[in-house]
This record gives C-alpha cells, structure tokens and sequence, in this order.
C-alpha cells in the first residue's frame, strides 16, 4: 500500500519530518469525506480530485493512514518532465 520509497522514508526519517504524499483512494471513496478523514489524522491536505487527496506527511501520520482500509495506495509525488520541442 505504500510506496517503497515512502516505507523506507517512514522507517529511517524523524517524526517531525514532512514531506509530500498523494492518497489513491479505493473506488466508491467519497474524496471530501477521505480528505476529512485524512485532516483527522495529521495530513495537510493541500488539494484532492476524482480518486485522490494531495497532501503533507509525517512519518507517523504517514504509517496511520497506510492502515485505512480504504486507501489503494500511498504515492510519492511524480516529477513532471517537459517535453523538448524541435
């Protein structure tokens, strides 16, 4: 559920720590009810959209949201590449 890379930043970062994550929600999951939730338990959300809630982490906030049942996974954020032209 979650991403190796943020497994490994749970395990080895401190607990004041904060980095970004992005929450995939399992289908049928209310977004603003999941953002709630996620506020509930730690998370700065910063943004959500159709099957997903964008926000700030901790490690321990980090490890109690891979424990809800409807979370699919819990990402790191992509970097976005621009694309050459010519």
């Amino acid at each position: 559920m979650l991403a190796p890379e943020l497994e490994r930043w749970s395990r080895e970062a401190d607990d004041g720590d904060r980095r970004t994550a992005l929450v995939r929600l399992r289908g049928g999951t209310e977004v603003g009810e999941a953002a709630g939730r996620l506020a509930s338990l730690g998370m700065e959300v910063t943004s959500s959209g159709p099957g997903s809630v964008i926000g700030t982490v901790s490690p321990p906030v980090l490890r109690r949201i891979g424990q809800e049942t409807w979370v699919l996974a819990v990402e790191g954020p992509r970097t976005l590449r621009t694309l050459g032209h010519g």
